[in-house]
């Protein structure tokens, strides 16, 4: 391995030793989010109907079961579930989306753009300054709507009903099955039905998403999440690069650090000789790490770690705490948030964790617009744990990289990076395709692949120095066996 400071690394593997020794014991109540150290997301099984299912796995609709497509991603059609940025439920029947925009009239699609829903579930063609009157449509500039008769008279008749204008219908609601119950905040909520953000709750669909304490879908129009903010009526053209909407206004970054933890189970451990595996402490032998509770070795290249499981790397790939099958037809779309198997569908394509039509919709930067676009691009990888690098990645030039500053020049992102080094502070300027690229946040380290064209991000955000520590470690010890 090719690390970007020069120093030797046994020194730098002191310091970090050093580091750590100076944390402070409390007791261990990290959440369930990826860690270098093998610590998954743990999958909870709920009851449907007579069945029980894994909402990361399968979807639950008025007691049925559908494997394969998660409940965080699924709306549902009577029984079934379905993916709603590519489908639409009308009156109890799925169809394929013909845009991003249809809602439903009755049994039928239509787009609000073009035309109306009138009463009957009558689809009449848009026109200007015309409304609904009954199942008809009428002209609101010379005719009026008789409430009682839903009839249409010119303006100069006379008529004992009050004038009405009826301009259309709203697409109908969908059953829901009863979950047991969940917090958010200090009430309790139902997650397929609602959404929980900062400890509000919201009803909501499946593509309701947080940002921060609001919420938002990809069907909102002129409306952009950038880290936990929402920003409203900006212009259709705008990108989020980190905290900031690229509009040529003030930029204002934010950074997050992140501090170390000492502690295994609520007891103090010793770094230099024990590691800490999921509350258990180990003593270490060489080349090993954790994968859940326990300890493996990371230089045996067929072997992976996937949600504290070990699983054969030439059969499968980790995805989230999912295990994903090659030559499965599935697809795993993952995001800073949530990993998910898709089936594979032609002209579909990752937008995060979401898979979409690319007929229906477009993706820049992990962000979805209800705007297909013939010449769109489409993200040409994911980032990846550590654990899923190694040890491949070990042969390789890599940095670990703080973003601190980012702006947006045409098709591409700047990305000032401070370069994590224990000596002293050193800076890059990285060049990525805006598109093309991972969403990246403002004051994460990512561990950074020289290629080519530059370094490029190729891990998810590292959120510990012990984990930059355990990867200079094995990728050490990596280097040592094969020069043995």
């Amino acid at each position: 391995m090719e690390v970007y400071a020069s120093t030797a690394c046994l020194t730098i593997l002191c310091f970090f030793a050093t580091f750590f020794a100076q944390g402070i014991c409390v007791h261990d109540k990290r959440s369930h989010n990826t860690d270098f150290n093998g610590h998954m997301a743990k999958s909870h099984h709920l009851q449907c109907g007579n069945e029980s299912y894994v909402s990361s796995r399968s979807s639950c609709c008025n007691g049925h079961v559908t494997n394969g497509l998660s409940q965080l991603v699924a709306d549902c059609c009577g029984s079934k579930a379905y993916n709603s940025l590519n489908e639409i439920c009308c009156d109890g029947s799925l169809f394929t989306r013909s845009s991003a925009q249809v809602q439903c009239c009755g049994k039928v699609m239509y787009l609000p753009m073009t035309h109306l829903c009138c009463v009957e579930n009558n689809v009449t063609e848009r026109k200007e300054n015309h409304g609904c009157c009954g199942k008809e449509s009428f002209d609101m500039t010379t005719h009026i709507c008789c409430s009682n008769t839903l009839t249409v008279k010119l303006k100069n008749e006379s008529s004992s009903d009050s004038p009405r204008t009826y301009m259309g219908s709203s697409p109908g609601t969908r059953p829901l099955p009863k979950v047991p119950e969940f917090k958010c905040g200090s009430e309790t909520y139902n997650p397929q039905e609602e959404i929980c953000c900062s400890g509000n709750s919201y009803k909501a669909s499946a593509l309701t998403m947080c940002c921060g304490e609001s919420i938002y879908t990809p069907f909102d129009e002129n409306v952009l999440c950038c880290n936990g903010t929402l920003h409203l009526n900006v212009p259709k053209q705008s990108e989020c690069v980190g905290d900031v909407v690229y509009t040529n206004s003030t930029c204002h970054l934010s950074a997050r650090p992140r501090l170390g933890e000492h502690c295994c189970g609520g007891q103090a451990f010793e770094p230099h000789t024990h590691i800490c595996c999921n509350g258990h402490s180990h003593n270490k032998k060489y080349g090993n790490f954790c994968c859940g509770s326990d300890v493996y070795n990371p230089h045996n290249e067929s072997m992976g770690c996937c949600s504290g499981h070990l699983y054969n790397k030439s059969e499968k790939e980790c995805c989230g705490n999912l295990l994903l099958e090659h030559n499965s037809n599935k697809i795993c779309c993952s995001s800073s948030t949530h990993a998910m198997l898709y089936d594979t569908k032609p002209n579909h394509f990752c937008c995060g964790h979401y898979y979409y039509n690319a007929s229906l919709w477009s993706c820049c930067a992990e962000h979805l617009k209800p705007t297909p676009s013939h010449n769109s691009v489409h993200a040409e990888y994911r980032l990846k744990p550590l654990t899923d690098l190694i040890p491949d990645i070990c042969k390789k030039t890599v940095l670990f990289g703080k973003v601190e500053s980012v702006a947006l020049d045409k098709q591409h992102r700047l990305v000032v990076l401070k370069v994590v080094n224990v000596f002293k502070d050193s800076w890059h300027n990285e060049s990525l395709d805006h598109c093309r690229t991972p969403a990246l946040e403002n004051g994460m380290t990512y561990l950074w692949e020289n290629t080519n064209n530059g370094y490029k991000p190729v891990s998810i955000p590292v959120e510990k120095i012990s984990d930059i520590h355990m990867f200079y470690t094995v990728c050490h010890q990596h280097k040592c066996q094969k020069e043995g």
